[in-house]
């Protein structure tokens, strides 16, 4: 058995068991005090994430944009780029667009919450001018190292100023990053011992993360149980739950049925339907392992022997889609982050949900390597937007079936990206393929004008 068919099993004994204990020290009434020793591996856990979030993302960042090397393939690697920046935004934007209509977390003690804190901002009027002015400030930070901890806003009371607030300022170190990754990809031999030094903390973190994560059974049982004892009406938690699994697999079903074909169809001008039937090869093997790599092998030879697509494309674009190109966890993403809120009874404005679309949409590019990557990257995402990240184990009760949908996603993606980058592409392959045979006929006719010895 793999690593992670036995994680997956250990942490569905983890909520089976939470529940269990959760339902009987209910039944039992046991004290307060008793509550929070059951809580407590559970609040440990959610620590130990938060400790590694900040060197996993500044060295997943910078490492990731530094070793994309976009020249050695051209335009080619640019198409590809684009199609999976586009892509995600389309994802995520269906995502927030869903989650605002069904409003999956909120109940009618969330409606009271809701209108409790609009009742007592009544007064203030937050002006739109100053949200988009705010995302600007955050994602230049003025201090660099105040933004691990600290975010920019505009007060209104007594009078206008700007203050700061507790939380990691996810937008302007993603920035920075990104910037940072991409000089130092420009700088050769002397930016290579810098871009080892990031690759070196991206796998130390990365192992930190992994082995951290056999925590999670323990962790999930005590938050679940402690959850079901903090909770008076369980019913309602479960219902939101409940809405919040269909929202999920509406967006999904929309993204996978809809939206990715028509992308197909602007492009090429084909039945996407015809071409979508041809991959239920990896549709199925994505279902089963919860995992683009680990489908990589099946979904290669299903495009190049059955789809026909060039395998000089499918080289290229679907190793780089594994890690980058994460549709169905982008939206996963952010209906979550949006669905937490919604259950404490924050209210999203407009400038949350352009931070949310912003901010999801490049933090989705760097979760291919993060061990249980989409509920890790929700923390920072709940940060930036100024919202607790206390619930976010709740989804490891349901991400052992999400997870499934959202990695068939991942993989039907990468599939288009590839079909739609070699139908922009077919000039760059014809000049490539040229070249290949006049490199192949000068050197038969060297080889035949060498004198035998």
């Amino acid at each position: 058995m793999d690593e992670k068919n036995l994680m997956l099993i250990v942490t569905m004994i983890g909520v089976v068991a939470g529940v269990g204990l959760g339902f009987s020290l209910k039944a039992a009434h046991v004290s307060p005090d008793y509550s929070e020793i059951i809580s407590y591996p559970g609040e440990l856990f959610m620590r130990f994430l938060k400790m590694v979030i900040l060197p996993l993302l500044i060295s997943c960042l910078v490492y990731g944009t530094a070793s994309l090397n976009v020249g050695a393939n051209g335009k080619i690697a640019l198409r590809t780029l684009i199609y999976f920046a586009s892509s995600s935004f389309i994802a995520v934007s269906i995502g927030i667009c869903l989650v605002v209509l069904i409003s999956p977390g909120v109940d009618s003690e969330a409606k009271k919450l809701m209108s409790d804190a609009r009742e007592a901002g009544g007064k203030t009027e937050i002006k739109l001018l100053d949200t988009f002015l705010d995302l600007g400030r955050n994602l230049l930070p003025d201090n660099l190292f105040r933004a691990t901890f600290q975010q920019t806003y505009t007060t209104y009371a007594p009078e206008k100023a700007l203050r700061y607030r507790d939380g990691t300022n996810s937008m302007g170190i993603v920035f920075f990053c990104l910037i940072l990754g991409g000089i130092l990809g420009t700088l050769g031999e002397r930016g290579k011992a810098a871009i080892a030094f990031f690759q070196g903390v991206l796998e130390a973190s990365l192992k930190i993360v992994r082995g951290g994560m056999w925590m999670a059974p323990i962790g999930v049982c005590s938050i679940i149980a402690g959850k079901i004892l903090e909770v008076q009406n369980l019913s309602v938690v479960m219902a939101q739950l409940g809405k919040f699994i269909l929202t999920v697999c509406i967006g999904q079903g929309l993204y996978q049925w809809i939206v990715m074909p028509g992308y197909y169809y602007v492009f090429t001008r084909k039945n996407p339907y015809k071409f979508y039937v041809k991959l239920f090869d990896p549709m199925i093997a994505g279902f089963a392992t919860c995992s683009s790599i680990a489908t990589l092998p099946i979904t290669l030879r299903t495009l190049n022997d059955r789809v026909k697509i060039n395998p000089r494309i499918t080289r290229f674009v679907l190793p780089l889609g594994c890690s980058m190109n994460t549709d169905g966890a982008a939206m996963f993403m952010v209906t979550s982050s949006a669905f937490l809120a919604q259950m404490q009874g924050i209210e999203l404005k407009l400038g949350e949900l352009i931070t949310l679309l912003i901010i999801t949409t490049i933090l989705s590019m760097a979760i291919g390597s993060v061990p249980s990557g989409a509920v890790v990257l929700i923390m920072i995402i709940l940060s930036t937007i100024d919202v607790p990240a206390d619930q976010t184990t709740l989804l490891f009760t349901v991400d052992w079936f999400l997870d499934r949908i959202r990695t068939t996603n991942n993989i039907l993606s990468d599939c288009y990206a590839a079909a739609i980058v070699e139908h922009l592409s077919k000039k760059e392959l014809r000049e490539q393929e040229h070249s290949e045979d006049e490199v192949m006929s000068l050197q038969t006719v060297t080889v035949e004008k060498t004198p035998n010895n």
